[in-house]
């Protein structure tokens, strides 16, 4: 429960053999009165390659975009898919996720996403204000669910 909210999240995976072909997330909030609201983020294989090549710059492979989706898709639900998530992003392997590094992944569910949005987002759960994060302060910023906000165009 979020802020009188109930929240669940369905996932799909369809895949051909070991490779993802898509991702879906339906979400469905629940309100206290009963009110209920439904959200769906789709990403399917050869749309996010086709974005990804549109961006000319460094992205993840599908499969591994995937693999950081998930817990940001599914919040304190994949908890177990957190640090392997964070070391995917981690592409330096400083123990630390950066703007840049954190900037491959997110234009895909963020397309207009600037440097200064990222920052602001960061800097949510960058308790320590290095305006990186480590292993603590990305589970952090995965549990609160602002992933999910992020993707939803909450904030």
């Amino acid at each position: 429960m979020n802020n009188g909210i109930d929240v669940r999240v369905d996932e799909t995976v369809v895949q051909q053999g070991d490779r993802f072909i898509e991702v879906d997330y339906v979400y469905t909030e629940t309100r206290k009165n009963g009110d209920q609201r439904k959200y769906q983020i789709s990403v399917k294989r050869a749309e996010y390659e086709r974005s990804a090549a549109s961006l000319n710059k460094s992205t993840l492979s599908f499969d591994n975009f995937a693999k950081v989706l998930r817990p940001f898709m599914m919040g304190r639900f994949a908890s177990e898919d957190i640090p392997a998530a964070f070391s995917l992003l981690d592409a330096d392997h400083s123990g630390t996720i950066d703007i840049g590094e954190l900037a491959i992944f997110m234009p895909i569910i963020m397309p207009n996403a600037s440097p200064y949005m990222l920052l602001h987002h960061i800097q949510k759960a960058d308790k320590n204000c290095d305006y990186k994060l480590n292993l603590q302060e990305f589970t952090s910023l995965i549990n609160q669910g602002i992933g999910r906000d992020i993707a939803l165009g909450r904030l």
